[in-house]
């Protein structure tokens, strides 16, 4: 696995459906400085690039073909258990928020509220672990 760098954070975006991967990596390029975004369209592919590179964060949908954003959640905890994973799902209720917490998920975000609460939850995790900063609008 590469080492960190300080300098320049990576987030993994996995999200099945491309239109939608390639929004979230658009919003958070644009939004956070110095971030730097890789996709993975399954799990599968997200453990593969966890395993080989140094990854800050996952933003993954909770719902995937094959294995699902929760059980990769789990998974990536287990390898890398410095990465931070933020759930983004449609379901905005008390038991997928707590499976996913329940995985070691660091946040949880509803895609209604995704414009709203997406970058704010990536913030205070780099701003926990001295990352990237906002940038200006």
């Amino acid at each position: 696995m590469e080492l960190a760098s300080a300098i320049e954070p990576v987030a993994l975006v996995v999200d099945d459906h491309d239109a939608v991967r390639r929004a979230l990596c658009d919003c958070i390029s644009a939004s956070l400085d110095q971030v730097r975004t890789r996709e993975a369209s399954n799990a599968e592919d997200a453990l593969r690039i966890v395993d080989k590179e140094w990854v800050d964060l996952v933003v993954i949908d909770i719902r995937l073909p094959g294995m699902n954003g929760i059980e990769c959640t789990r998974a990536i905890r287990r390898l890398s258990p410095m990465t931070r994973v933020v759930v983004v799902s449609k379901y905005d209720d008390a038991p997928h928020r707590n499976a996913a917490t329940d995985a070691g998920a660091s946040a949880y975000v509803c895609k209604r509220e995704v414009s709203r609460d997406l970058i704010p939850a990536l913030e205070r995790i780099l701003r926990r672990r001295g990352g990237a900063k906002v940038a200006a609008a």
